[in-house]
């Protein structure tokens, strides 16, 4: 029986390596890296992938006698892999949750805020309801698996130790994070719309008859009026966080080609 403990340092060295980049990722990356889930599971599961990562990945290029700043850099540059990795799909998230809060200020739900348990932050009750339900189905549709791949097909793109910080890659998360906008009032365009419309309706009854008080009616017609668009459109949000989830392989892959 082979002994398991007779490893020469540079081969430690190097499942350590693999280990800062995939802990990396479970940081950052949505469902893996959210808060609701124990950090002994985390570990765990990072020691886990890298013990499977570590037979069938290309071992590390180490000097034989590296120094504590070479040791140090690697880990750090490793770690910021993996950060990279689960930042890009949590900002491509982000605008899910922006879409709802879009729609959560059209239907007069502005001031209802909760803790995100994730973020620890205050966030539209909407916009908590759009990125619960889309973390959901990012789980059925195999979404976790997606970051798993992710990291092992970042090594293909960028080596041990080879992250630069060059300006394409700060480019494209700019690009990325600019993108926001644009996907949140994709999503909540239809609603959006509809609440447009139902306000602008309120507010000409408003001019027409005026001893209609707005206030008392307006509120309950548009949160009402609200929450019926928003269980009608939610096969076109299964839809939206279907593209999404198609989309977040490639977006991950472009910030780490030009990094």
């Amino acid at each position: 029986m082979p002994n398991l403990l007779a490893f020469e340092p540079v081969q430690i060295l190097g499942f350590v390596i693999i280990f800062a980049r995939i802990s990396g990722m479970m940081v950052s990356a949505p469902i893996l890296g959210d808060r609701n889930i124990p950090p002994q599971v985390k570990i765990a599961l990072t020691f886990i992938l890298a013990l499977v990562f570590y037979p069938v990945l290309t071992a590390p290029k180490i000097p034989l006698n590296p120094d504590l700043f070479y040791i140090v850099r690697m880990m750090a540059l490793e770690v910021g892999v993996g950060v990279l990795i689960g930042f890009s799909a949590r900002i491509v998230l982000a605008g899910v949750s922006m879409a709802g809060e879009i729609v959560g200020f059209q239907m007069g739900l502005g001031f209802a805020n909760i803790v995100d348990p994730v973020s620890q932050q205050n966030t539209s009750l909407i916009g908590q309801i759009q990125v619960t339900f889309a973390l959901l189905l990012l789980v059925v549709m195999d979404g976790h698996h997606l970051f798993i791949n992710a990291v092992a097909g970042s090594y293909t793109l960028i080596p041990p130790g080879g992250l630069e910080l060059t300006r394409p890659l700060f480019d494209n998360l700019v690009r990325l994070g600019g993108g926001i906008f644009v996907l949140s009032l994709q999503i909540g365009a239809p609603l959006i719309v509809a609440l447009m419309a139902a306000n602008l309706a309120i507010g000409l009854m408003a001019r027409s008859v005026p001893q209609l008080n707005v206030i008392v009616v307006g509120f309950p017609f548009t949160i009402g009026m609200g929450l019926i668009l928003l269980t009608l459109s939610f096969p076109f949000f299964i839809e939206a966080v279907a593209a999404l989830h198609n989309q977040l392989e490639g977006i991950v892959r472009m910030v780490l080609r030009n990094g």
